[in-house]
């Protein structure tokens, strides 16, 4: 590899990131392993040289380990793991730190930034790597330099800049099986010894990777590109001013989750038992808009029979479903970021300001199933004629749209018909921010340096998940007719809407580190950082509201589309704490730097979402911020005549307020819970010689829960015999009546009851009974994990040569919640991929054949368990199927 020059006038300004090969290579030569530079303390530096752990990748090295997004850092990057969240978001974990949460207000405990930005929507589920200068991912809280909600650790990646040395430029095509085609390329162009621009951009396509056998199609798809501009310009001999423009666009079918599974519940109390999944859906008599439209609730007008549990077959394949709908993906993102270094003697000031405007939107179905054909009840049109020959005039059964005043179907809002009972979802987000960074850095060449810095940043946001069912538009014009004599009149609104309006943070910091040399191989660092967040709110939740004032259903007529009368909640945070770092460095020798640190982190609190406090008297409106205190000792090792890199780490967390989340009923809950962390990490990588390349990581992860009881809705009564499970008949949530079933169905009868009518006769109704999770481990947090990596060069006639590659990891069990049942266990996996690469002797062109998932495994990587409403199905999430292709690149 030729090495990667930058030409700076009198020293690297920051921000400036190298892969430098420490000696050219010739055949049989002895091997040297490259320099990385890094910019983990915001200066440029050896990564040998920082006193942190950190994994660093250049474009070579995604491009050899086949790393193409954030997801693929789990399989190199020590106790690394990534999970796609339920709805909108994305779960990157460090060490067991990310977010588990399901809140708009939620921030995650890894701080994504992009060219040092740090981003709150991070399009990490989309985004593929191309013309990348290098991605690092920092283990450990961050609670200086890279300060906010960084308890985890922080992901950077710096995009290529332009180059005022060369033009230069290069193309990549590929081609591979589900019909995959990827164009991506880059060009350079000094315009002249001061100013230099850049261009680049990713096209994809490629058909999805599960089959939809009711309308045979394929889901599960990507077409999405991407496009950057890159400025680079020297005003001065001093001044360096680099500006990034990058747009995104996604429109596909793409999936939140692969699958829904559940072992069927014969009595419909539950709907899933919790015992194992299946390829199974709930008893259909234990969800809300079933239940709506049954005979208990409407009598001779329901359309379902309560008790009833007929329901359609599930493919047992997790790459194949039958549904009604296909999915519906869209995202977009702009993006800009701005760097301005200016030297001044011996201190360098820098800005850093960044500008992201993103949405993404999700619609799909709930349950993936396609349910059988229902008959309209024949009393419909004596009782309700108008809403029979409105909404119901073929025989068919509406199903709402989105619209902004969620009336849906009443408010002629109608996406489609189907000849049964059928639901979908929608997860949608869009979001603005602004931030900017100055921070003034010393190159003093006495023992004291430091960096000094403030920070500010501006969110808005706005979310909303809802869940349109048919069964909901029945019930909603049924309902008014059949009790109110009202027809062509509807209850609004009729689909369950969790809607943020409005999610503001303002976050301000000052920072600053000393760096003090005590000797010439004794290092300490001191720094800290002082925080104030600020969030606020404005958000409600839709679902057949009644009016705050009177108390009764808000009825619209037919048609019409008014604001929904519904209860605001306006509320507002703010958290103001102080977090730092100590950190001692030893370089025993010129190759061996040991360290031990301290480090403090914060993540702040949030808003849980917008529930009735009459529902959920037991809740809280908002959690707390949480806090770590880590302990870490490590050894960084160049070895063997720079042939061999032994990096070692041990660390210990001791937390506080743990941000976790739970299902309650209808809504998530966020909550919090102290717990402990320990465990280690050995990275190497070995060249033996000038032909072989071999690396391995081996994590190791202890998580425990500390103090902490919860219910469990996958199991209310905690598993006693003597206490009795209910099925509330107004919202489809769970109570328990503390007696035994025996006495239960002498004083009350059926379990499908009312939690609340109960109570008030008397019965002693609780929510559920807590279960005791201390020493329970995290979840998403394996034990141990490890990958493995091997490369070959054979040397071929003129110079050209071919390389092979293996790669392999390997991931030890974990749990998808806290409880720990078996349920919960997601098994141990492994992964395989390898890759073959041809390069001509000038190096202009290669070929390359690669191949991921080569046993074509469907390891089951994440799961997330849906409320007693929805009949406790669960949707899991896996790795992709085999693939595999030919890329052909050419670089001039």
């Amino acid at each position: 590899m030729m090495p990667a020059i930058f030409s700076c006038r009198k020293k690297v300004l920051p921000l400036t990131i190298l892969a430098i090969t420490a000696a050219t290579l010739g055949h049989n030569a002895n091997a040297q392993l490259e320099e990385v530079i890094v910019t983990a303390q915001k200066r440029a530096e050896s990564i040998q040289d920082v006193p942190i752990a950190i994994t660093a990748f250049d474009e070579a090295a995604l491009r050899d380990k086949q790393i193409n997004g954030f997801a693929d850092m789990r399989f190199t990057a020590p106790n690394v793991s990534y999970n796609k969240g339920n709805f909108t978001g994305n779960n990157f974990q460090i060490r067991g730190v990310g977010s588990n949460l399901v809140a708009a207000s939620a921030d995650s405990g890894v701080g994504v930034h992009i060219n040092e930005v740090p981003l709150i929507s991070p399009r990490l589920f989309e985004t593929e790597y191309y013309d990348v200068e290098q991605v690092a991912v920092l283990r450990g809280p961050q609670g200086t330099l890279y300060g906010r909600n960084s308890t985890g650790g922080a992901a950077n990646m710096i995009t290529r800049p332009a180059s005022i040395d060369v033009f230069e430029g290069s193309v990549d095509g590929q081609y591979g099986n589900y019909d995959h085609k990827k164009l991506s390329g880059a060009i350079n162009i000094p315009v002249n010894d001061a100013f230099a621009m850049r261009f680049a951009g990713l096209w994809l396509d490629r058909e999805g990777y599960t089959e939809n056998l009711f309308n045979n199609t394929d889901v599960d798809g990507r077409d999405q590109y991407s496009v950057r501009a890159s400025f680079r310009w020297l005003p001065t001999e001093a001044t360096q001013v680099d500006l990034m423009l990058s747009y995104f666009d996604e429109d596909s079918t793409r999936t939140r989750s692969q699958k829904t599974m559940c072992h069927n519940d014969p009595s419909g109390i539950l709907g899933c038992l919790p015992d194992r999944l299946d390829f199974d859906v709930p008893n259909p008599s234990s969800q809300l808009a079933n239940i709506l439209v049954s005979n208990a609730v409407l009598g001779p007008l329901g359309a379902f029979t309560l008790g009833s549990n007929e329901r359609p077959l599930v493919p047992r394949d997790l790459r194949k479903v039958a549904s009604e709908r296909d999915p519906i993906y869209t995202a977009d993102e702009t993006l800009a970021t701005l760097t301005i270094a200016q030297e001044m003697g011996d201190y360098t000031l820098t800005f850093v300001g960044g500008y992201q405007d993103t949405s993404v939107l999700s619609q799909m179905d709930y349950q993936w199933t396609a349910s059988a054909p229902l008959a309209i009840p024949a009393l419909l049109p004596f009782v309700a004629p108008t809403a029979a020959s409105t909404l119901f005039a073929d025989g068919l059964w509406p199903i709402s749209a989105p619209s902004p005043n969620s009336t849906g179907s009443i408010g002629g809002h109608i996406d489609s018909y189907s000849e049964g009972l059928e639901s979908y979802d929608q997860s949608n987000q869009s979001s603005e921010q602004l931030s900017a960074e100055l921070r003034l850095q010393s190159d003093l060449d006495g023992p004291l340096n430091f960096t000094v810095g403030g920070f500010w940043m501006d969110v808005d946001l706005d979310n909303q998940y809802w869940v349109f069912a048919s069964g909901f538009e029945y019930f909603a014009t049924v309902f008014p007719a059949a009790v109110f004599g009202l027809d062509g009149q509807g209850w609004v609104g009729p689909q369950f809407n969790n809607e943020t309006i409005d999610y503001n943070i303002n976050s301000q910091a000052v920072f600053g580190e000393l760096y003090f040399d005590i000797t010439e191989t004794l290092k300490l660092t001191v720094g800290a950082r002082y925080t104030i967040d600020e969030k606020t709110i404005t958000d409600r939740a839709i679902l057949f509201n009644n009016d705050p004032v009177t108390g009764l259903p808000v009825f619209q007529e037919f048609g019409a589309d008014l604001p929904i009368p519904t209860p605001t909640r306006n509320d507002k945070i703010e958290w103001k704490e102080t977090t730092g770092r100590v950190v001692l460095d030893w370089s025993v020798t010129a190759d061996m730097l040991a360290y031990a640190s301290y480090s403090r982190g914060y993540k702040g609190g949030g808003f849980n979402p917008p529930f009735d406090p009459d529902d959920f008297p037991d809740q809280e409106p908002d959690f707390k911020p949480e806090f770590v205190d880590s302990f870490e000792i490590g050894v960084k090792n160049t070895l063997l005549d720079n042939t061999l890199q032994a990096n070692f780490s041990a660390f210990f967390y001791d937390y506080a307020d743990m941000q976790i989340s739970k299902i309650v009923n209808r809504t998530s809950f966020n909550e919090n819970t102290d717990a402990e962390i320990y465990g280690g990490e050995a990275e190497l990588v070995f060249a033996p010689n000038d032909r072989w390349v071999l690396n391995g990581n081996l994590a190791y992860l202890n998580s425990t829960v500390k103090g902490f009881e919860s219910i469990d809705t996958r199991d209310p009564t905690a598993g006693r015999t003597d206490v009795t499970l209910i099925k509330d008949l107004s919202n489809a949530s769970n109570c328990v009546a503390m007696i035994s079933p025996e006495l239960f169905a002498q004083l009350a009868g059926s379990q499908f009851s009312s939690c609340g009518a109960l109570a008030t006769a008397g019965l002693p109704i609780v929510d559920g009974i807590s279960q005791d999770l201390d020493g329970n481990r995290l979840q998403n947090a394996p034990e141990w994990s490890l990958s493995l990596g091997g490369q070959y060069t054979f040397a071929l006639q003129g110079d050209s040569e071919l390389t092979l590659r293996v790669d392999y990891y390997w991931q030890d069990e974990m749990y998808s919640r806290l409880f720990n049942r078996e349920i919960d266990r997601i098994p141990s996996w492994d992964i395989w991929n390898a890759q073959a690469t041809y390069t001509s002797t000038d190096n202009r062109w290669y070929a390359r054949a690669f191949v991921k998932n080569i046993a074509d495994d469907d390891h089951l990587v994440g799961m997330y368990v849906t409320d007693p409403s929805s009949g406790m199905f669960t949707n899991v999430f896996s790795i992709e199927p085999r693939t595999y292709g030919l890329a052909l690149g050419y670089n001039f």
